[in-house]
């Protein structure tokens, strides 16, 4: 069966890395864009996995009632993704009449708001209609697996619906009517072809990752998009899949943490930032390398606790970071205070009977230990005060985990309850990771010890900044995922006598307001105490061994 759900995960990629211009000319408005480039890649990981799950024979008959389903959400897609390509048309367009002391520039503020304000026209802000996007296609996913609650997707669905009828010009109507699926079904519709060629991906090195780039001639025109079918029982409940999600920014720290729209990386419409460093830490810009190894499965050993999130909700908690595992049967979440930086971390699973389980714990109260591609949550045992494991979650890609990792050791260290004496975290330990350079940089006026890291299962390797000395000088301050750079030596080079230029680079920060220096050219430069340790880690860096 053709399902043209892959088509569409492509799509909304390649329109992804074309928005990446807008955020190095208008820098303004990097929050917004950025949300929706995250925005449009969690849609794309959506459709991939429903297009997974709809290959399994186990699904086979759900088939006729996802195509019914999907006759709403794709053709709206479709349009919102040529409304997005319009932008980079009017770019070009603007190129020769473009006013202003640098005549040729094109006024990229200007056709950022007037292409928001067109769709908001049409009665669905930018940000909002892709949030709805994700959530109905993750609702169909959860729809697969018998959960039961299906009011919020027929809340999207009429939205959706809505706002498909402003975006359909009234002759596709006539078109539809001659474009019928075969069997008795509706085929699910193939995205259009760009109305406008797409900007070239080799000009924004910097995002997204190499298995993004589109290289493939454009295809050829594509059919109408099929008709408004009836709504199937799809579903969003409190587990849904999020690759992660980034849907609205909270309005108030009390507002729902149990809503699908409950964070953001990105501002609204007004510019205003996000709530939370954590986050803008799951972007969709680093590589991902596989575990070789399988391990554990993920659990919780905590107590279930079926109102914890009213009760974090009630105490002014906000999600900040959501992820899945074990195929969308686990959804482990992260939330925090504004008023002291508490933070707590919810396991939401089901038992063996289907029964939903919830546990939550306060970060400062776990250890965070690495055991190949897990990480073991323990907690301290009262009556004996040894170590007890509350949750262990298993990765399979070693960038997750690290951000993952130091995102969560990182609030916890923020909290401003304390951490009691025993909980210190271990990630670096010999039997995981070994360290290819070490040595100490500056950051006036800051001296910060940088490491370069090379995981010995998946072979991936990253750069790490932590704090010279102190009582945090094992929580990270930000790592960068470097693999795709060893052996190229342009990537890098000296501008001083212990200052290294870097490139290309995407660095993951772990707390608010820190900035990596940059030199004149805008570039990301790394200062050492010595300029022998400059030397060293530039000879050191390109004669790590990748796995073959």
């Amino acid at each position: 069966m053709d399902w043209r759900l892959l088509d569409y995960a492509k799509e909304a990629e390649d329109t992804a890395s074309g928005l990446h211009v807008f955020l190095t000319e208008i820098p303004e408005y990097s929050k917004d864009i950025t949300g929706n480039i995250a925005e449009l890649f969690a849609i794309s990981n959506a459709l991939r996995v429903l297009d997974e799950a709809l290959g399994s024979t186990r699904y086979r008959k759900f088939h006729k009632q996802i195509l019914s389903d999907l006759g709403v959400c794709l053709p709206s897609l479709g349009h919102t993704l040529d409304d997005i390509r319009d932008m980079f048309s009017k770019k070009k367009n603007s190129l020769r009449t473009a006013p202003g002391a640098f005549p040729g520039t094109p006024p990229h503020a200007v056709l950022w708001q007037d292409s928001l304000a067109d769709l908001k026209e049409q009665g669905i802000s930018l940000p909002v209609r892709l949030g709805l996007y994700r959530s109905y296609l993750q609702g169909m996913y959860d729809s697969l697996t018998e959960e039961e609650d299906i009011d919020e997707i027929r809340k999207i669905r009429t939205r959706l619906s809505k706002l498909l009828k402003k975006q359909e010009p009234i002759e596709s109507y006539f078109n539809r009517l001659s474009v019928q699926g075969h069997g008795g079904y509706a085929r699910t519709p193939k995205p259009p072809s760009p109305k406008v060629p797409r900007p070239n991906l080799y000009s924004y090195s910097t995002y997204p990752t190499v298995e993004y780039a589109h290289h493939q001639p454009l295809p050829p025109p594509l059919p109408p998009r099929q008709h408004v079918a009836p709504l199937w029982g799809g579903i969003i409940g409190d587990v849904p899949f999020i690759p992660p999600p980034v849907p609205e920014i909270p309005q108030s720290p009390t507002y729902s943490s149990a809503s699908s729209h409950a964070y953001s990386n990105h501002s609204t419409d007004s510019g205003e930032p996000v709530a939370h460093w954590a986050m803008k830490i799951f972007d969709g810009r680093h590589t991902s390398t596989q575990f070789r190894t399988l391990g554990d499965p993920t659990v919780c050993l905590g107590r279930d606790e079926p109102r914890v999130i009213e009760m974090l909700d009630d105490d002014g908690f906000e999600k900040v970071l959501e992820l899945p595992f074990e195929v969308n049967d686990v959804v482990v979440r992260l939330y925090w205070r504004s008023e002291d930086a508490r933070a707590r971390i919810l396991f939401l699973t089901m038992d063996s009977s289907g029964r939903r389980m919830r546990y939550c714990f306060p970060l400062t109260g776990l250890k965070l230990l690495r055991t190949e591609n897990s990480l073991q949550l323990c907690r301290v045992n009262r009556k004996d005060g040894r170590l007890d494991l509350w949750g262990k979650l298993r990765f399979t890609l070693y960038e997750r985990m690290v951000l993952f990792y130091c995102t969560a050791v990182a609030m916890k260290h923020q909290d401003q309850a304390g951490i009691a004496d025993g909980l210190e975290d271990d990630f670096d330990n010999r039997e995981s990771e070994r360290i290819e350079f070490s040595g100490e940089i500056q950051d006036t006026p800051y001296r910060h010890a940088f490491r370069i890291y090379k995981d010995k299962d998946s072979g991936c390797v990253r750069f790490e900044v932590t704090p010279r000395r102190g009582p945090l000088k094992t929580v990270p301050i930000w790592t960068a995922f470097v693999t795709k750079y060893i052996g190229h030596r342009s990537w890098m080079k000296r501008v001083g006598a212990a200052t290294i230029q870097l490139n290309d680079f995407h660095p993951y920060v772990f707390c608010d307001g820190y900035k990596l220096p940059k030199g004149q050219t805008g570039k990301y430069q790394l200062t050492f105490s010595e300029p022998e340790d400059a030397r060293n880690f530039m000879d050191t860096f390109h004669r790590i061994k990748l796995r073959r």
